[in-house]
């Protein structure tokens, strides 16, 4: 992620999951990747390149095949469409068992590393950075048979313009890529684009405007999986995308569930990272966190091969210490915000609403743990190699139940007393319904008029997408997981003039002064951009709130008694899907 938008409960503005990719160098290493999954604290971020690894995965010691692995988790999927998919969860189970890219994460021994995929190295760049070249391995296929080609990535990378027709991915394409800012994709424009070209069947070109040496990172994500053009279905490809990994879709029913089969073309020799252990995959959506995570723990039937992936619940924490060897946890690259909308709520009010923010009453009431994140202070990761933490902004210091009186005094010394603020909130999950009654309240305390509108789970993601203005706080992204090591996966993202009608702005800033500077920090050397995005970070927490840093993520799972290899990629924040086996 991520890419990189916040689920789970998101809605409630605590704990999230999200898109995401890279994490910051380490040599430490764990048991995970090793068959054991007893350990409560597992892998350690990485942003290693290995480029001459080879396929097949490595077995797992004790590992068995056969029978079905269940996951049930409280968000619900908006959309499986490779060039869409920006949330940590649909990425990771397109990345991770469905589709394949050009490079890919492995975990092995604790680390996460990036390795080659589709291609058979990690792509080979220009003597001046403005090209990127990948070759395909032989004998690539589709779970149909046909061949992969070169071009069916082209025309995968092609559609991640369309954005109007497939809206909601990640914006980097129209950043770097040759022409990005003007090509509008395959749909609309019919004529050649100069910045992705097949050479031939195998070799793949990408033509950029300004150097990307972390591209071999985007490459891995899955808006570079192969699309045969002529078996896109547009809008309804989603539905059912063509499968390169070793799992392909069975059966979905949207917002309800997702059943994944095995792929009988996919090649384990040619993948270095994945697995094919279990018979399916059976992922359903929606699900209420305590009820779900008590029969787990309870390993009986069908739920001693479930797993959850949500935030540990709190009333949960006792059952869970004395049950040690049905948890992992590990790091993650997300920060939640609540977002507010700068078109439409002045500077003094959101200073306002900053100085009233009622972390811990949120917290409580959404059954947040301290498992799942600790107290945020910045928009990015602390973990990001040369983040430095600075001193609170605005009284956002992540913690605390608000001062209420002091907020009240900003509204009417700014002449805004009685100011509206207006969100949705997920009416039909217990825990983001408390989080809003205790969210509603404190800011009506502090003198704020609150307008709360409650929508279904199955709508939640749509709704926070919309740039439309209907309501002036929590909308765009709940939060960001870097989606590699460094600040150029994030503020382009998230705070400049170009994605403020993508669905993933935070606070939709559009800002020529902060456009020019995050400009200026890209075309630094990578060695020089960690300081510089740091006084960044500090300037938007200073001089615009766009958001209120809420909560560096951890990652933690819960699993039954018959699921094995349950492995952090701390890459993603997720378990490795493709691990794990059952019996």
């Amino acid at each position: 992620m991520r890419w990189t938008k916040v689920v789970a409960l998101a809605a409630a503005g605590t704990v999230s999951l999200a898109a995401c990719g890279g994490g910051s160098p380490s040599d430490k290493k764990t048991d995970a990747g090793k068959g054991s999954s007893s350990s409560t604290s597992q892998g350690t971020a990485a942003a290693d390149l290995q480029a001459d690894a080879k396929g097949p995965a490595p077995e797992i010691q004790g590992a068995k095949k056969g029978g079905t692995l269940t996951i049930k988790y409280a968000s619900v999927p908006e959309t499986f469409d490779p060039t869409r998919a920006y949330y940590q969860d649909t990425m990771a189970i397109l990345s991770q068992l469905v589709t394949r890219t050009l490079t890919t994460y492995k975990v092995e021994n604790g680390k996460s590393v990036l390795v080659p995929d589709l291609a058979t190295d990690l792509g080979k760049a220009s003597k001046d950075g403005l090209t990127w070249t990948f070759t395909l391995k032989d004998g690539l296929k589709y779970a149909d048979g046909t061949p992969i080609k070169a071009a069916d990535i082209a025309y995968a990378v092609k559609r991640s313009f369309a954005t109007e027709e497939l809206p909601d991915g990640p914006p980097y394409v129209m950043d770097y890529l040759l022409d990005g800012d003007k090509y509008k994709g395959p749909f609309k424009d019919k004529g050649e684009y100069k910045g992705v070209v097949a050479k031939d069947d195998k070799t793949i070109e990408i033509k950029l405007k300004k150097k990307w040496p972390t591209f071999p990172y985007y490459a891995a994500f899955t808006q570079v999986s192969p699309i045969p053009q002529a078996k896109d279905t547009k809008d309804k490809y989603g539905d059912n995308p063509i499968a390169t990994g070793p799992y392909m879709f069975d059966k979905y029913v949207k917002g309800q569930s997702l059943t994944l089969k095995k792929n009988p073309n996919w090649d384990a020799a040619s993948d270095p990272a994945r697995r094919q252990y279990v018979d399916s995959y059976n992922f359903q959506f929606g699900a209420d966190i305590k009820p779900t995570q008590t029969a787990i723990l309870a390993s009986t039937g069908p739920d001693a091969t479930t797993l959850n992936w949500d935030g540990v619940d709190s009333t949960l924490l006792q059952k869970v210490n004395q049950q040690k060897d049905q948890l992992v946890t590990g790091p993650d690259p997300c920060v939640t915000y609540f977002n507010i909308d700068t078109r439409s709520v002045p500077f003094e009010v959101r200073k306002a609403i900053a100085a009233a923010y009622p972390y811990d009453q949120v917290r409580k009431a959404s059954g947040a743990t301290s498992l799942s994140f600790s107290p945020a202070t910045s928009y990015m990761a602390p973990q990001v190699p040369g983040f430095k933490a600075y001193a609170p902004q605005n009284g956002m210091t992540g913690q605390g139940t608000g001062d209420p009186e002091k907020a009240k005094k900003m509204l009417k010394d700014a002449g805004k007393e009685n100011f509206e603020i207006s969100w949705y909130y997920t009416q039909d999950n217990p825990e983001a319904v408390k989080a809003n009654i205790a969210r509603k309240t404190a800011f009506e305390k502090a003198g704020f008029k609150v307008k709360d509108v409650g929508v279904p789970k199955a709508d939640a993601r749509k709704r926070r997408a919309e740039t439309d203005g209907k309501v002036n706080t929590l909308t765009g992204p709940a939060g960001w997981c870097y989606d590699w090591p460094a600040g150029d996966s994030v503020y382009p993202a998230l705070f400049t003039s170009a994605v403020q009608k993508g669905g993933h702005s935070v606070g939709f800033l559009a800002d020529k002064t902060l456009d020019a500077e995050i400009n200026r920090i890209i075309g630094l050397d990578a060695d020089k951009q960690g300081p510089e995005w740091n006084k960044l970070d500090e300037k938007l927490a200073k001089d615009y709130i766009p958001a209120i840093p809420l909560g560096y993520g951890k990652a933690n799972f819960i699993f039954g008694k018959q699921v094995h290899n349950v492995v952090n990629d701390p890459n993603r924040g997720m378990p490795d899907l493709a691990q794990v086996w059952v019996g």
